[in-house]
């Protein structure tokens, strides 16, 4: 899921970042349930990050958050990856992909892919990140953190 959704990112990307409104509903259906939308407002440590949409797919892990701003739904000892992740997708100004154990709602037997990617505004300005998110719950972090590991050293 999450190789389709960048294939469909980087081909909106064709002109550079693809604006949030050529991502429409129909193009982004077959992945609705697992994707999020986060709108940065303000810059620096002024910064804060409201979710837009959350899929139900993510809703199921971490509660319903669409209309919140990060701090007043995360935790705070996780607040600082959820921003590390989203800033870095807009600084790089490319798609980023990590992998974590999803603990941040009580939920350490989880392990999550995330695809980070960043979307303009109707001006031009580089504030929107869509996420996709692929969980498992089947294989614990020791063995996806190995896997994740042997990759590396072979690619």
């Amino acid at each position: 899921m999450l190789h389709d959704m960048l294939a469909l990112w980087q081909k909106e990307a064709a002109g550079g970042i693809p604006e949030r409104n050529a991502l429409t509903a129909r193009k982004l259906q077959p992945f609705m349930r697992d994707i999020a939308i986060y709108e940065r407002n303000g810059e620096g440590l002024q910064r804060r990050y409201r979710v837009r949409l959350m899929g139900s797919g993510i809703v199921q892990y971490y509660g319903e958050l669409t209309g919140k701003y990060f701090e007043e739904a995360i935790p705070e000892k996780f607040q600082e990856r959820w921003y590390a992740s989203a800033d870095l997708a807009l600084q790089t100004q490319k798609p980023i992909r990590l992998i974590l154990r999803a603990d941040t709602f009580e939920k350490s037997h989880m392990t999550a892919e995330y695809l980070y990617a960043p979307l303009k505004a109707d001006g031009g300005l580089v504030k929107f990140v869509l996420v996709g998110i692929a969980f498992d719950g089947k294989r614990s972090w020791a063995t996806v953190e190995a896997e994740e590991r042997q990759k590396q050293e072979q690619g």
